[in-house]
C-alpha cells in the first residue's frame, strides 16, 4: 500500500489549518509533507516514528487519498528545473518544463497559473509571492526567496521569479500547492 502515491484531500487541508484532530506530531508532519511526488514509503522514511499504520490512519480518516493508478508505478521523471527563461522567451511564454505532452488537468492548471502570472499587476504578484514563499518554502528558503522578490527590478523579473516559484512548487509540493498559489494570486488581483 505504501508504494502508492497520495495527495491531501480538502479535509486534509482543513485539518492542517484547524488542527482539530488529535494527531501525533509525526503523523501531523506526515500530513503536512505528503504529496504525489513520491510514494508513501518515501514519506514514511522521512519522518521518524512512523509506520504503515499511520499512513493507513490518514487514509481512513479521509485526510489523504491515493492517486489513481499509482500503486507500484515507477515515478515519472520530472523535467529538470529551469531557473530562468531562455533569451527568446518572453514574459508570457510557457517554458518547456511546463509543457507536458497531453491536455490533462495538471497541464491546464499550470497554463492557467502562467497566464495569471502574466496578467497580474506588479503589486498583486509581489504581495502573493512574498506571502506564499514563507508558507510554502519554509522559514529560511522563504526568507531568501522574499529577498529575491524584493530585488526584482521590474514586472518582467517578478514574472520570471513567479514562473520559477510555480515550477518549484510543482516539483517539491505537487499540484495542490500550485492550485493554492493560483488561488492566492487571483484573490490578490
Amino acid at each position: 500500500m505504501s508504494s502508492s502515491r497520495y495527495v491531501k484531500t480538502a479535509a486534509g487541508h482543513a485539518e492542517i489549518q484547524s488542527k482539530s484532530l488529535a494527531l501525533s506530531r509525526p503523523v501531523r508532519n506526515l500530513l503536512l509533507v505528503i504529496n504525489d511526488s513520491q510514494p508513501g514509503t518515501f514519506w514514511l522514511q522521512q519522518i521518524r516514528g512512523l509506520a504503515d499504520s499511520d499512513l493507513n490512519a490518514l487514509l481512513e480518516a479521509g485526510l489523504i487519498a491515493e492517486v489513481a493508478g499509482s500503486a507500484g508505478a515507477p515515478a515519472a521523471p520530472r523535467p529538470a528545473r529551469k531557473p530562468e527563461p531562455a533569451a527568446d522567451e518572453g514574459p508570457d511564454t510557457v517554458p518547456s518544463a511546463f509543457d507536458p505532452q497531453g491536455g490533462d488537468a495538471a497541464a491546464s492548471l499550470l497554463q492557467d497559473t502562467l497566464q495569471a502570472i502574466g496578467e497580474a499587476s506588479y503589486s498583486a504578484l509581489y504581495d502573493t509571492l512574498t506571502a506564499q514563499a514563507k508558507g510554502q518554502l519554509g522559514l529560511v528558503k522563504g526568507y531568501r526567496f522574499a529577498l529575491e522578490v524584493e530585488r526584482a527590478a521590474g514586472p518582467t523579473e517578478l514574472q520570471t521569479l513567479a514562473r520559477r516559484f510555480t515550477q518549484g512548487l510543482r516539483d517539491d509540493h505537487g499540484m495542490a500547492a500550485v492550485r493554492q498559489f493560483l488561488d492566492a494570486l487571483r484573490a490578490a488581483g
